[in-house]
């Protein structure tokens, strides 16, 4: 009987270790779901778990916060019909004035504000 070689004794052990590994089966993991994911897909971005009140399945916002908004709103109405006023009477081929681009950051900075508080 001839001796076995270490390539032979090699491959052997490795065709035994692949048997075993496929007999056990071997699953890929599964991914992990993040925590910063939102529990229900169906919920706007960033309003999954907020402290809305709902009531008969509709959301209600409290009375005063309503008000709160629309007097907002309408201040920010009124800033951006000013705003364009002042853009139409400005020079084009001038470069804008440095109280526009005040006044823009402003009426963005109002807008982001009823945002927010619609989100609450």
């Amino acid at each position: 009987m001839e001796q076995p070689t270490r390539r032979g004794i090699i491959v052997t052990l490795a065709g035994a270790i692949a048997a075993e590994l496929m007999a056990r089966g071997q699953r890929t993991p599964q991914p992990m779901p993040s925590p910063n994911a939102p529990r229900n897909e169906n919920v706007p971005a960033g309003l999954d778990g907020a402290d809305i009140p709902v009531k008969n399945g509709e959301t209600v916002i409290p009375p005063a916060t309503w008000m709160e908004i629309k007097s907002e709103a309408q201040k920010l109405l009124e800033t951006a019909t000013d705003f364009k006023k002042r853009v139409d009477r400005t020079n084009l081929s001038a470069t804008l004035a440095l109280p526009l681009v005040k006044e823009a950051h402003e009426i963005e900075k109002l807008a982001k504000k009823i945002q927010k508080q619609m989100k609450r």
